[in-house]
């Protein structure tokens, strides 16, 4: 579960550069700890929603992120955080723990 948790997390801060603005969902990728995430992310009313895979599409998930929690699943797993749990990836692209 803390796995999971510390991925999530990971995906969540992608959605800090998302624009609430945004009428196309975002189509975006990222590497953290070795594992490509790829997922696309749409603002839907206070609740940005992404979706995606890890480990080269076998590993789904969604998250429903809005101004205080996350919460969603990650490989068929329920997964619930405080976005202030949230740490800022050093670079979207390639962040390494």
């Amino acid at each position: 579960m803390f796995k999971i948790s510390i991925a999530a997390a990971a995906l969540a801060t992608t959605l800090v550069a998302v624009p609430a603005f945004a009428a196309e969902p975002e189509v975006g990728s990222f590497t953290y700890e070795g594992v490509k995430y790829d997922y696309t992310a749409e603002q839907k009313g206070d609740v940005k929603v992404l979706k995606g895979s890890a480990y080269a599409g076998k590993v789904p998930f969604e998250l429903r992120v809005t101004k205080r929690a996350v919460t969603g699943r990650f490989n068929g797993r329920p997964i619930a955080f405080d976005v202030k749990e949230v740490k800022p990836l050093v670079n979207k692209a390639t962040a390494a723990d």
